[in-house]
This record gives structure tokens, C-alpha cells and sequence, in this order.
């Protein structure tokens, strides 16, 4: 799957954050590239806290936070930048009871991200072919 969308003459590449600050560095990898099988071009940030500098509005397509292991920092994370920009698409994977928070962007594992992101792969091929 590409990682760029053609809108007539310009190339437009589909760019996504990965925030995780898993120190399993091979873990890290197979994350980006479901994200990258998914058609996006990867941009891994480690640190939380170098976020806030890399995320300006309409920046990313897409913004996926890791937060399994610091779930309570990740949440802060998430709903600051959802304050920043309301429209960005954004999930943060944690098990929701860890967090005791009820937001539509929590996803419970990594199976669940891939599968909604392949949801809405097919619901974008249906729209264009329609």
C-alpha cells in the first residue's frame, strides 16, 4: 500500500506521529510499520515531551500514542493535543481501565488500532470508488 495520495498534478504524502516510549526498540518497529502497511509514512517521536514541538495543527493525518507504559501521561498527552486541534485524527492505545477514562480515541491493544485503521482504509477506497 503507498503511503501517498495523488490529487491530480501534486503528491500528497499521508504522514502519522508514533508516540512510544517502549524501550523494546523491535516492538517500536513492528508498530510503525503496521502504520506504514496502513499507507502512512512514519514519524516515531520517544520522548512525550518532545510532542507538543512536533505537533502543529494539520502537521500529521494521523497521531498514535503508546500508552502502556505511562497510561496517566499519555491521556494528558492525547487530551492536549485534542484541545490544540479537535479534528486530529488520534488514538492512544492503553487498556481503558488503566486510564479510567471513557475517550473515543482509547484503544485496548494493537490488534484494534490496525483493524480500525483498516476500517477506515476501506471506507475511504469505497467513497472514491463511489
Amino acid at each position: 500500500m503507498e503511503s501517498t495520495v495523488n490529487t491530480g498534478n501534486n503528491t500528497v504524502q499521508r504522514k502519522a506521529m508514533m508516540v512510544d516510549d517502549d524501550k523494546d526498540r523491535y516492538r517500536r518497529k513492528e508498530r510503525n510499520e503496521s502504520l506504514k502497511q496502513a499507507g502512512y509514512k512514519v514519524f516515531p517521536v520517544l520522548r512525550m515531551q518532545d510532542v507538543c514541538a512536533r505537533c502543529k495543527p494539520g502537521a500529521f493525518e494521523l497521531i498514535v500514542v503508546n500508552g502502556t507504559q505511562n497510561p496517566m501521561g499519555a491521556l494528558e498527552l492525547c487530551d492536549q493535543i485534542k484541545v490544540n486541534d479537535p479534528d486530529q485524527k488520534l488514538f492512544m492505545v492503553a487498556d481503558a481501565s488503566q486510564v479510567n477514562a471513557s475517550r473515543e480515541y482509547i484503544v485496548s491493544n494493537w490488534n484494534e488500532l490496525n483493524q480500525r485503521l483498516a476500517g477506515q482504509q476501506e471506507n475511504k477506497q469505497d467513497l472514491v470508488a463511489a
